[in-house]
């Protein structure tokens, strides 16, 4: 359960207002910070990244996405995007123009599953405001996101990270949980491939690199670790190396020494907070 200071706007996105006495307070900082959570992340969980971009930035207003790992699986295009749009409606409510002029919008996406969600939203901008707009963003954070996309190599990855986040419903070892979600996985990656259907991971990663969806105007951190055991690192390296060819304004980089999927932030605040700040300063230098 999220605390009171979330306000649902659905069954998946919550709104935490920022402090009325900073309101007036640190004008480059963000007004509103959208985060993405990993795939069956429990609330209390997810909400220490809130906890902690509140501490940094007292003035922005929080929304958080929830997301289960069978969601960004399983969910169809459509329902993906449309279940995303109380985060537009929320923080770009206006059908013209591009919101740029008052909002500085942080983005933070977590795991695959984060980044999925992150491009359903993204995509959704689109629906009110034209196909020839971009959601106006300063700073987009990867944390232990993308991986690799295809099901020959991931599927042992992707398992695992799955039985972890449902270990909880079943009452036999985690290796059992493991197994039954990789004979899902590859049952439904063939179900997929035989109805010509693109992955959604395939698909995220599409749009997150597209031109035509996502502003170049932006700048964008990856946060990751070499002892991520869900996360390829050299898989990660690879997609930042592509994504530095596309012309966007900053790509920057952080290694975390020894800390697991998502758990840079817990063995590493300093560094994590630190790395956040500077590039959100960088960025708004850059604008």
């Amino acid at each position: 359960m999220l605390s009171a200071e979330f306000t649902p706007l659905s069954d998946r996105v919550y709104l935490r207002y920022g402090r009325e006495k900073a309101k007036s307070c640190g004008k480059d900082e963000p007004t509103t910070i959208i985060i993405f959570g990993w795939g069956d992340g429990m609330p209390k969980h997810v909400s220490k990244y809130a906890d902690g971009f509140h501490d940094l930035y007292p003035s922005a207003r929080i929304l958080l996405v929830l997301s289960s790992t069978f969601q960004a699986l399983n969910q169809p295009l459509e329902a993906r995007i449309q279940d995303m749009m109380p985060v537009i409606d929320t923080v770009f409510p206006t059908p013209t123009g591009d919101g740029s002029n008052e909002e500085r919008v942080l983005l933070h996406s977590m795991s695959n599953t984060g980044g999925i969600f992150l491009a359903a939203t993204i995509t959704a901008y689109q629906k009110p405001h034209g196909v020839d707009k971009r959601l106006p963003h300063e700073l987009l954070v990867c944390d232990s996101t993308p991986g690799g996309l295809s099901i020959f190599t991931q599927a042992g990855r992707w398992s695992r990270a799955m039985a972890v986040g449902t270990s909880k419903f079943f009452p036999w070892p985690c290796m059992v949980t493991q197994a039954l979600w990789f004979a899902i996985l590859w049952i439904h990656s063939g179900l997929g491939w035989l109805r010509g259907l693109e992955p959604s991971g395939v698909w995220a990663d599409r749009v997150m690199n597209d031109e035509s969806v996502t502003t170049r105007e932006s700048s964008r951190l990856y946060m990751y670790s070499k002892e991520d055991e869900i996360i390829g690192f050299e898989d990660l390296e690879e997609n930042v190396a592509q994504v530095r060819t596309l012309g966007y304004r900053a790509v920057d980089l952080e290694l975390f020494e020894g800390s697991p999927h998502v758990g840079h932030m817990r063995l590493h605040p300093q560094q994590y907070w630190g790395k956040i700040s500077e590039c959100w300063k960088a960025a708004i230098i850059r604008k």
